[in-house]
């Protein structure tokens, strides 16, 4: 008996750590002539509009799908995360004028809807997405006002290698896995994204899913609606894109993408790490 009360005693003080820890986060719901957010940033921090990632939703998603991985990312950071959605009324993500207009008018009102922001004149804009944003984003990137640091891949699909080209200015990460699931075919994902950008500036985590335990829709908090499930033993992942996100942020400062950095950030379960010169198809040393 006294076991299980200490156990329940232990079991709570964590809860109470954990939501403590959270009650730092700041979000909120909010809604553009051209889509729809949730912004997320720790008031805790200062600057922390230092950096804004823009990332935007997959198939049939909501912007209050990723409230996990957003948290993980702008948890004790210099960084303030929009979860977009051009195409709110619809399921489909896939059109890449939609974000062209949604982030022509995101980026000069950051200082007006997103309190993290109000002083901030002049952040780090980075571009991401999940599933079919993620390929709407890659063929918005030369038709944006302004360009983007970055591009963060969360299995973007599909990205078609010989029709599609990331500025080599333009640093990227992605993630992405070993096997296909839910219809999003390996060789149009991460890889493809990893294949398409400037082998100076370019990282791939490829996650091992070959028992299938961890699937395409592992970055949202319940699974993609209907489409895809999230899978069983993917707990660790947005967690690890956090901590990579923030290496990532780092090394585009510093213009240097080093292997062992990203290696030693990302941790939890299995996966393959690429960067620069590495080959996808070759051999690489397993994280």
């Amino acid at each position: 008996m006294k076991s299980t009360t200490s156990l329940f005693l232990f079991s709570g003080l964590v809860l109470q750590l954990i939501t403590a820890q959270d009650e730092n986060i700041v979000s909120k719901v909010g809604a553009l002539r051209s889509g729809a957010f949730k912004y997320f940033f720790d008031k805790s921090v200062e600057d922390a509009c230092e950096t804004v990632l823009l990332m935007n939703v997959g198939t049939a998603m909501s912007v209050k799908d990723y409230d996990t991985i957003a948290t993980d990312i702008v948890k004790a950071q210099k960084v303030t995360v929009i979860i977009g959605d051009h195409n709110p009324r619809f399921p489909v993500k896939l059109f890449s004028n939609g974000f062209k207009k949604y982030y022509n008018e995101m980026i000069p009102s950051l200082q007006r809807i997103v309190p993290s922001c109000k002083d901030t004149k002049d952040p780090m804009i980075l571009v991401g997405g999940h599933s079919a944003s993620g390929k709407a984003v890659v063929e918005a990137l030369p038709n944006l006002d302004s360009k983007p640091a970055g591009f963060v891949g969360l299995d973007p699909f599909p990205i078609k290698e010989r029709k599609m080209k990331i500025d080599d200015s333009i640093a990227v990460l992605t993630w992405g896995l070993e096997k296909t699931t839910c219809r999003a075919k390996i060789q149009q994902t991460a890889k493809a994204a990893y294949n398409i950008a400037s082998s100076d500036r370019r990282v791939f985590f490829r996650v091992d899913n070959m028992s299938q335990k961890i699937q395409h829709c592992v970055f949202t908090d319940g699974g993609c609606a209907v489409i895809c499930g999230k899978g069983k033993s993917g707990v660790w992942v947005p967690s690890a894109v956090g901590k990579s996100i923030e290496v990532f942020i780092a090394s585009i400062k510093k213009d240097s993408f080093v292997k062992e950095e990203f290696a030693n950030a990302a941790s939890g379960g299995n996966f393959d790490l690429f960067v620069g010169n590495d080959d996808p198809d070759g051999k690489v040393a397993t994280a």
